[in-house]
C-alpha cells in the first residue's frame, strides 16, 4: 500500500482505498454505520490515466454495545505487487443530538506493527457531522487529524428509489497533500440486490493531478 496518506499525487489513491471502508460517502467518512448484525465484504478497484487497475478486499461490521452503535472493518491491498498491509478501522455514531443529526468519531487506517505501519501510513482520526435536511438531503462536515496531513471534509448525498431499490447520488470534498489543494468527488451508490450493492466515483484534484475512478461492490449479510 502507498507509504503516506495524503501526500502527493499518490495519496490520492490510498485516499480512496481508506475511505472505501468505514461508511461514508465517496472519499470521506460520514455518521453513519452498518446496523448490528449485518457484515458487508467489499471488493474495490481504483484506475486512472496513469495508475494501472488495482484490487483491494475488505470488510465492515456493525455492532451494537450497552445500546450504542460501533462499526469496525479491515482491508488489504492485494494486486498489483506485494500485497498487504491489513489495516483497521473503528467507528462510533453518537445518539441523535436533535432531529436527524449524529455524529461519527472514527479512526481508520490503523496497521498492526511497525513495518505495515510504515507501508501504510500513520493512522487517520476523524470526526463528522451528518445531518438529514428535512428528508430533501443529508449534508456532511467534519475533520481528520493525521501526522502533517489535517483534513476538512465535506459532502452531500440524495436518495431516490429507482426500480424500487435506492439510488444514492453523492459528492464530497476533501483537503488533500498537507491541506496544499482540494479533491472533489461525484458518483452514486445503487442497490442492485438486496444483498449486493454497487458503488461508482470519480475523484479529481481542483488544482493538480489527473483523475482517479473508483469502483466497489460490496456483498451484504445479515445475521
Amino acid at each position: 500500500m502507498r507509504p503516506t496518506l495524503l501526500a502527493g499525487l499518490g495519496s490520492l489513491l490510498l485516499c480512496s482505498s481508506l475511505f472505501a471502508n468505514p461508511s461514508g460517502l465517496n472519499n470521506i467518512p460520514t455518521a453513519d454505520v452498518v446496523p448490528a448484525g449485518t457484515v458487508v465484504g467489499q471488493a474495490y478497484s481504483n484506475f486512472g490515466n496513469d495508475h494501472d487497475m488495482d484490487f483491494t478486499l475488505g470488510f465492515k461490521a456493525g455492532l451494537d454495545l450497552w445500546g450504542q452503535k460501533f462499526e469496525f472493518g479491515a482491508d488489504s491491498h492485494i494486486l498489483p505487487g506485494e500485497g498487504g498491509p491489513v489495516v483497521v478501522q473503528v467507528k462510533y455514531q453518537t445518539p441523535q443530538l436533535w432531529q436527524g443529526a449524529n455524529f461519527g468519531i472514527g479512526i481508520a487506517n490503523l496497521a498492526f506493527d511497525k513495518p505495515d505501519r510504515e507501508r501504510a501510513g500513520d493512522p487517520f482520526s476523524y470526526i463528522v457531522l451528518s445531518q438529514d435536511v428535512n428528508g430533501w438531503f443529508r449534508a456532511h462536515a467534519g475533520y481528520g487529524f493525521q501526522t502533517d496531513n489535517n483534513s476538512v471534509l465535506l459532502g452531500l448525498d440524495k436518495t431516490w428509489k429507482v426500480f424500487e431499490r435506492d439510488f444514492v447520488l453523492r459528492t464530497d470534498a476533501v483537503q488533500i497533500q498537507d491541506q496544499d489543494q482540494w479533491m472533489g468527488s461525484v458518483g452514486f451508490l445503487y442497490a442492485l440486490h438486496k444483498n449486493l450493492v454497487l458503488e461508482s466515483w470519480a475523484s479529481q484534484p481542483f488544482s493538480h493531478g489527473d483523475a482517479i475512478f473508483t469502483v466497489k461492490l460490496n456483498f451484504v449479510f445479515n445475521f
